[in-house]
């Protein structure tokens, strides 16, 4: 899957240098072909709000095993989200899913603590 997934974003940079993009135009198509179609981790999402928005809260040694412990929890909240859309990083409904996950760790975290 690895090595599919590089060599066609190898050959679609090869063909945009030779169609006259510059490189990084050409290192953008690439870029696109490789993460085509690849969904968004909620692991990692969940992980991105607890180190930028809780990093006083939960200690960095603790910050995996929170995590974990959280994702289920938060499930209905990613429900209604497309992760799958290539461009959800870039799109409003990421930053109100960042903004949902946010209220609902500080919820958790004055419920039941870290």
């Amino acid at each position: 899957f690895i090595r599919e997934r590089a060599d066609r974003a190898a050959g679609t940079y090869e063909r945009a240098i030779l169609e006259g993009y510059p490189a990084a135009g050409a290192q953008e198509l690439a870029m696109r072909t490789l993460t085509e179609g690849l969904r968004y981790s909620k692991y990692a999402i969940l992980r991105e709000v607890v180190e930028n928005e809780f990093a006083n809260e939960v200690p960095e040694a603790e910050r995996e095993s929170f995590t974990r412990k959280l994702l289920p929890l938060v499930g209905n909240v990613f429900s209604i989200y497309d992760l799958s859309d290539d461009n959800f990083a870039l799109s409003p409904d990421y930053d109100l899913l960042y903004t949902e996950l946010t209220g609902a760790v500080v919820l958790y975290i004055e419920e039941y603590g870290v």
